[in-house]
């Protein structure tokens, strides 16, 4: 038996660590973009139908209300300037 570790056997464990953590890199790197393909696949089905859902109801909204509810945001930003 050997009393202490030799330089050969320290770089072989280094070297295997880093390999396992370049492995571990990688496999991080992979499930990472597929989770960010899944959001963005889901966001963009989410904003789709929020869409169409808005576009309906605009559709549905009488033409005088809807220019109403164009006007109304400078309504309200004009009010609170002049309350300060």
């Amino acid at each position: 038996m050997r009393p202490g570790i030799e330089k050969e056997e320290i770089l072989g464990m280094l070297n295997d660590m880093a390999d396992s953590l370049e492995v571990t890199d990688m496999n991080l790197h992979d499930s990472l973009t597929d989770i960010r393909k899944k959001m963005y696949g889901t966001h963009s089905l989410h904003l789709a139908e929020t869409s169409i859902l808005l576009e309906k109801m605009e559709g549905k909204l009488p033409q005088p209300m809807t220019q109403a509810l164009h006007a109304k945001p400078e309504q309200i930003s004009l009010k609170l300037e002049l309350s300060f």
